[in-house]
């Protein structure tokens, strides 16, 4: 029987970082599953993730990409191949600080049928920066620490490769009255921020380059 929850880390050239957020999320679920993409990182660090899988402090699988398809992409590609009915994303520049949450999450979702995603929620524009509450901002699941339904996902257009990669996803979502459950992640993850961004960009293309100038004059 597939279990319950998988859990998914997404590298792409920070074994630092991945390693740390993999090592304290094992030190407090030793048993679940736990999967490690390197979204093309090249050879040099394919390799880096295989070592940090096979370690006994992680204790991981690990699936190489041979190029970088970017993060929501690889969430997508993740959903798709795991049978598992819960997927818990993971960002690579976390560190888990306390157990007890994918408990937690899960249980939300188990005890309500039209609940589709659990964590951190906030607010965005169409665009996807983030807004105050208001009726016209889309309610956002950040996927630094988020747990999916994944039945309910392959149902919903797929994450894209985009700065904020659940939105259209989850305004699809909130369209078929799915809830998107709000979830205290910081008392249990601490989220550095922006670790694989800050070395290496978003690297968005003219896309999103486009929709950061049309942002900034309020269009």
């Amino acid at each position: 029987m597939d279990a319950p929850v998988t859990t998914v880390i997404v590298n792409f050239r920070t074994p630092d970082l991945t390693r740390e957020a993999a090592t304290s999320f094992r030190s407090r679920y030793p048993d679940l599953p736990l999967l490690l993409i390197d979204n093309g990182s090249g050879a040099s660090g394919a390799a880096d993730l295989r070592r940090i899988a096979a370690d006994s402090a992680v204790r991981a699988s690990a699936l190489v990409l041979r190029r970088n398809i970017h993060h929501g992409p690889a969430m997508d590609l993740a959903l798709r191949q795991i049978a598992s009915p819960f997927l818990l994303f993971l960002d690579s520049d976390c560190v888990v600080h306390r157990g007890g949450f994918v408990e937690l999450m899960r249980d939300l979702l188990d005890r309500d049928s039209v609940a589709y995603a659990v964590g951190k929620k906030i607010f965005m524009d169409a665009r996807g920066f983030d807004v105050p509450e208001s009726p016209g901002a889309h309610p956002y699941i950040r996927p630094i620490c988020m747990m999916i339904r994944g039945s309910m996902y392959r149902e919903l257009p797929p994450f894209r490769r985009h700065g904020a990669p659940c939105l259209e996803n989850m305004i699809a979502a909130r369209g078929r009255d799915l809830r998107l459950v709000h979830f205290p992640v910081e008392e249990y993850v601490h989220h550095a921020g922006r670790g694989t961004a800050m070395r290496h960009g978003y690297r968005l293309g003219l896309r999103g380059k486009w929709n950061h100038l049309l942002h900034r004059f309020g269009l």
